[in-house]
C-alpha cells in the first residue's frame, strides 16, 4: 500500500487508481461483499418507493407531496419584504424540493427507468 503523500499526489494529478489499491485478498473480498450488499439494499429501497408510488394510497400521498414542493414556485416576489426572510424561505423551499426530487428519482430507479439527475 502506498503512503498517504503518494495517494494525495495521485489524486491531485487526477488519477483514480489509488481507489483500487487494496491488495490484501481478504480485505478486497470483504469490501466487495459490503459493496454488493449496499447495492442490493439501494435497489430494494428504490423498488419499495416504486411499489408505494404504484399503489392508489401512495400515488395520492406523492401527488400531495409533489403539489406542495416540486409543482410550486420556490421563490416568491414580495416588494416590501425583508430580503433575508425571502432568502431564508427560498432555501427552506429548495430543501423541500431536494427531498421530493430524491423520492421521485428513487421511484424512477425502482421502475427501471433512467433517473434524471437533479439540477443544481
Amino acid at each position: 500500500m502506498q503512503d498517504f503523500e503518494t495517494i494525495v499526489s495521485s489524486a491531485a494529478r487526477g488519477g483514480w487508481d489509488w481507489f483500487n489499491q487494496i491488495t490484501d485478498p481478504a480485505t478486497r473480498k470483504k469490501l466487495d461483499v459490503e459493496q454488493a450488499r449496499n447495492e442490493e439494499e439501494a435497489k430494494a429501497i428504490s423498488r419499495a418507493w416504486a411499489d408505494f408510488a404504484a399503489s392508489p394510497e401512495g400515488r395520492k400521498a406523492l401527488d400531495r407531496l409533489f403539489d406542495t414542493t416540486l409543482r410550486r414556485t420556490v421563490w416568491f416576489v414580495n416588494l416590501s419584504g425583508d430580503m433575508q426572510a425571502m432568502a431564508a424561505f427560498g432555501c427552506f423551499r429548495e430543501g423541500q424540493n431536494a427531498l421530493a426530487q430524491e423520492i421521485a428519482r428513487q421511484i424512477a430507479i425502482g421502475r427501471g427507468e433512467a433517473a434524471k439527475p437533479r439540477d443544481t
